[in-house]
């Protein structure tokens, strides 16, 4: 009888083994794929997390001092990345007849949505599977439907992170397994084996394009400053802007401000006809036209070819473009432009 008691518990216990197992593999973290939820009621605005693109749910409560506190900077954040595809949303597990006056009292100071959980099921989805226990906790969303933070949404990390994510060029787990590939293309450009630093950078590149990018800014300088073979370099260059210009304009502005700011060029290695390609390219591709990034990147340039009546055009558009907390550093390109053409404004 002993015997058989002690063949029932150890089957048993054999056969949680892997159900435990398989709780630590789905234990939610950052890189793993994105939950559902179950929202009762929708205080402000609706949401469809399958036609999201980055999102951000946070779980706070009105009796929450860090969670009121941390309201208008979500609110900054949905106005700074709303029109490129960021959408914020608070749940919270409180009533619905306290939450709705606390949303109405905090007005445009609490501009994204807000959501009621359905008897927690949401909160245990993401909080509990993440072992998160305070709030306010926030979540990134990828394009990917991947975690990318979990975390205080006032932490530095959280809004570097974020900007990151918008950008698309940010993955941990791709950035891990592209690491040894890129060392080996530093290596060989370091010494000086052009061909295989080519492979290793192109290898890297083909894991993501996008979070990859910088990878293209290095082979052109790899070739201009070290190989110093500039027509190559600058058909490395024009097939740049030919062909990752309408994806990643984004990275035509960093070619376009290598090419004409960056310190280790000689002038005699600036081709400036090219970087002022390469940035009203860049411009011309933005998903908003009148976005301040890239009016101010070509008014840089601009700026740098001696174009100083055009720079000033550019950053007056940049400006008037640019939402209220980036203002102030668009005008003092602005007033420093504007010095070289004797405006005073």
């Amino acid at each position: 009888m002993r015997l058989s008691r002690i063949i029932i518990f150890t089957c048993i216990a054999l056969l949680s083994i892997p159900a435990i197992a398989s709780a630590q593999r789905s234990k939610l973290a950052v890189g793993s794929t994105a939950p559902g939820w179950d929202i009762a009621h929708w205080v402000k605005g609706e949401f469809n997390q399958a036609e999201a693109e980055v999102y951000v749910i946070e779980f706070w409560a009105t009796w929450c001092p860090p969670c009121r506190k941390s309201i208008p900077h979500l609110t900054e954040l949905q106005e700074e990345y709303g029109s490129s595809g960021l959408v914020i949303v608070g749940v919270t597990d409180e009533d619905a007849e306290v939450v709705e006056p606390f949303v109405e009292r905090m007005g445009a100071k609490m501009d994204y949505i807000v959501a009621i959980d359905n008897r927690g099921k949401t909160s245990r989805a993401w909080m509990q599977a993440a072992g998160q226990k305070g709030i306010p906790t926030a979540f990134i969303v990828d394009r990917s439907k991947t975690i990318q933070f979990i975390g205080h949404p006032l932490s530095p990390e959280f809004e570097s992170t974020l900007a990151k994510v918008m950008s698309g060029r940010y993955n941990k787990e791709k950035q891990a397994e592209a690491a040894p590939t890129i060392a080996v293309a530093r290596r060989n450009a370091a010494g000086q084996s052009w061909d295989a630093a080519k492979r290793s950078y192109n290898e890297a590149i083909a894991i993501d394009k996008m979070i990859f990018a910088e990878l293209y800014i290095e082979q052109f300088k790899m070739l201009l400053l070290k190989k110093r073979d500039t027509n190559a370099a600058y058909a490395f260059a024009m097939s740049i802007i030919t062909t990752r210009g309408e994806e990643d304009p984004e990275l035509l502005t960093w070619l376009a401000e290598a090419i004409a700011t960056d310190p280790e060029l000689q002038p005699a290695q600036r081709r400036m006809p090219i970087a002022i390609q390469a940035a009203e390219t860049a411009l011309k591709n933005a998903k908003q036209k009148n976005d301040p990034k890239y009016l101010a990147a070509l008014a840089k340039i601009k700026f740098h070819n001696g174009d100083f009546e055009d720079a000033v055009e550019y950053q007056r558009r940049a400006y008037f473009s640019a939402i209220e907390k980036n203002k102030d550093t668009y005008k003092r390109d602005l007033d420093g432009y504007r010095r070289h053409v004797g405006v005073t404004q």
